[in-house]
Order: structure tokens, then sequence, then C-alpha cells
């Protein structure tokens, strides 16, 4: 093989390795606010707790998060609102996971702190447990099914 094109096959292995999901990825959505409630700490900074559900998700998708006070600043939001969300998704490669993070809700910027514990997201799909034609129970699984990812691409996590 010559140098041309070892060098060639080289340049090529490095763009497909940089195409491997390195780069972040932008996703917009729609989002229904379940619950919002703005919280005053103890150093008097204002931030807005929210608890959101995914409305084009199939099954249960929800994120609950501590806005920071920009975002408590310029919301005006309820329950029941839906609202356009814009969010990120970037490969973080110490944890060998996609990472998403809420950038844009209505008509405001939102940052969070991704250290902080009270944010987090849930994703679950729930049955009825039926027996003898009565429901009895309900079974719910906790991972991200193929029909949630394949709707709602920003639930990937591998």
């Amino acid at each position: 093989m010559s140098l041309r094109s070892a060098f060639t096959v080289l340049a090529c292995a490095i763009a497909l390795l940089g195409a491997c999901g390195d780069s972040p990825k932008s996703f917009t959505t729609t989002m229904e606010v379940v619950q919002a409630e703005p919280f005053v700490d103890d150093k008097g900074v204002q931030t807005f707790g929210l608890q959101l559900r995914y409305s084009d998700c199939p099954g249960d998708a929800r994120r609950v998060i501590r806005a920071d006070k920009g975002f408590a600043a310029c919301a005006k939001v309820k329950p029941g609102d839906k609202l356009k969300a814009d969010i990120t998704a970037t490969w973080d490669s110490d944890r060998g996971v996609y990472r998403t993070e809420l950038t844009h809700l209505g008509e405001c910027a939102i940052k969070q702190d991704r250290k902080d514990e009270v944010n987090y997201e849930m994703v679950q799909q729930c049955t009825d447990i039926v027996a003898t034609g009565a429901v009895v129970g309900v079974h719910c699984d906790r991972g991200r099914t193929k029909e949630q990812v394949d709707k709602c691409p920003w639930l990937r996590r591998r």
C-alpha cells in the first residue's frame, strides 16, 4: 500500500470515528407541565421545580428538574400547559451513555445543574395484569423500549 493510500484510509477512519455520536444532537418536542413550583433557597436564590411529561412519547416518560433563577424569572407556567421544548443529547464517554439536557421550555431558556440529584428522567411502560377477566394489578417496565426510542430518539441511552 502506498503512503498516500494509507493516509487516505487513516483519514477516512478518523472521519468515521468522529461521526459515531460525539457531536451533540438537537431535538424539539412537546412537554406537558405536570407540576410547577417556585422555590427560594437559604441564600434567597429563587429556582423553579418542574415535573414534565413528554407528550409525544409512548408510555410514561417524565423529567423532573430544578430550573435556574433565569427560568424562574421568565416562566409563567402552570400544570396542564403543553410547551415546545428543545433538548440536546451529548455522548458522555466517561459513562458510556447519552445524556440529555433540556435547554429551552416555552419562551424561556432553561439551565439545570447536571450534578444535582433532584434532576432526573424516568421512563416506564405499564400494562394491566389480568386474571380470570379482572384487572388484579399492574406491571411496569422501566427500560426504554424500541418503540419509545424510535418515536422519541432523545430517550436513547446507548
